[in-house]
């Protein structure tokens, strides 16, 4: 093989070692609900004037991410007693890390407000690592028969020893049905903390090589047209 060629070759292989990412190990147990349970997880309320409401939080199949049902978690978060602030629950875990670095953080939620009004708050979403919320998305006010979807994508960087991670859901009025209207449900699924592969710094050597082989072939190709 000629040294051209070589270089070639070893870039190719530097551009797949920096696109290519090993697959990593989710931290998060049963992070997808696929138990069909809520296993690995505990049920917090964020006060006593917080509820998730009656006999809940409960597996149920539902479409969170808008391409077909799977299990997830079922809330119907919100206050004990009306006093307009933020209240609710949620469900929380302690996961180890290995190795301090950055990771992606993802969960899917939606809100289904199946009154035929407006309801004033479907439910503000959040996650927090050690009590510090890292993603945060509040739904407010959702039409009648309607339902609202939304996702976290997030980068985290974590030192290594052990994290809280807690998935919260708030309202800012009662879980309770009032003149006969249902009050919205909230769902979270496909929770997951995934360490983000970083490249060695072998492929950037064999990337650089890699252009400048292709560099100089495009060169040679060029002065045999010229």
């Amino acid at each position: 093989m000629s040294i051209r060629r070589s270089l070639v070759v070893a870039g190719l292989f530097g551009v797949v070692s920096l696109v290519v990412k090993p697959a990593s190990a989710d931290l998060i147990t049963n992070g997808d609900f696929q138990t069909g349970t809520l296993a690995g997880w505990t049920v917090f309320t964020t006060s006593s004037n917080g509820t998730n409401g009656v006999g809940l939080p409960a597996v149920v199949s539902f479409n969170t991410t808008g391409s077909g049902s799977s299990d997830a978690a079922h809330f119907e978060a919100g206050e004990v007693t009306f006093d307009l602030t933020p209240q609710g629950g949620g469900l929380s875990q302690t996961i180890s890390v290995s190795a301090a670095g950055l990771y992606t953080l993802t969960e899917d939620f939606a809100a289904v407000n199946r009154a035929d009004v407006t309801n004033g708050d479907g439910g503000t979403f959040s996650i927090l690592i050690d009590g510090t919320t890292v993603a945060t998305d509040a739904l407010g006010a959702i039409g009648p028969d309607t339902t609202l979807m939304g996702s976290f994508d997030e980068l985290v960087n974590l030192s290594a020893g052990t994290h809280t991670i807690e998935t919260e859901i708030t309202r800012v009025f009662q879980s309770a049905v009032i003149g006969g209207f249902p009050i919205p449900d909230q769902y979270i699924d496909n929770i997951s903390l995934i360490a983000t592969p970083t490249p060695e710094p072998s492929s950037f050597v064999l990337f650089g090589t890699g252009i400048l082989g292709l560099a100089d072939a495009v060169r040679r190709r060029f002065n045999q047209l010229s």
